[in-house]
């Protein structure tokens, strides 16, 4: 019997970020990433990423996309992508 187990190791801030700017930028030009924070501590798996957005119709202009890092990068990608796409088609910034 193989008592193997898959562990999956946290994704590290600075991936998060890099992944973040990837998916922000393939989404929109108007979504600059600006900080990331560990939502629950310095030992949580969920992040919180926050995207400044242009041209933005009403204040704030700031979203706050949560996420947690303990995934593959393809999936925490195809998640943060998915989230700013679905404010961007209820709150779509100006042109």
């Amino acid at each position: 019997m193989d008592s193997q187990v898959d562990e999956q190791v946290s994704l590290d801030v600075d991936t998060v970020a890099r992944i973040a700017r990837e998916a922000a930028r393939a989404i929109s030009p108007a979504l600059q990433v600006v900080g990331i924070t560990l939502g629950g501590g310095a030992s949580s798996d969920y992040v919180e990423i926050l995207v400044n957005v242009s041209g933005c119709r009403q204040a704030p202009c700031q979203v706050e996309v949560g996420a947690f890092r303990d995934v593959e990068e393809s999936a925490l990608h195809a998640e943060i992508a998915g989230k700013l796409r679905d404010h961007l088609a209820a709150h779509p910034p100006s042109a």
